[in-house]
């Protein structure tokens, strides 16, 4: 692993990290229960980032074999 990788694998880990304190709000939008609060439209945001930057992770990582 070069260090390029190393460093998107070590911030991978922190985003999906970021998200063991947020597990009951995400149960709650998984189970469907929404709410116009700010702080969803945030966590919404903040997953959606959070799966882009997974699936550019796997594209560079499929490149790369």
């Amino acid at each position: 692993m070069n260090s390029s990788q190393a460093q998107d694998s070590s911030e991978r880990d922190q985003l999906w990290a970021s998200l063991r304190k947020l597990r009951p709000e995400i149960d709650r939008l998984a189970a469907g229960d929404l709410e116009p609060f700010e702080r969803q439209q945030q966590i919404v945001v903040l997953l959606a980032r959070i799966v882009c930057a997974e699936m550019d992770f796997r594209e560079r990582d499929a490149a790369l074999e």
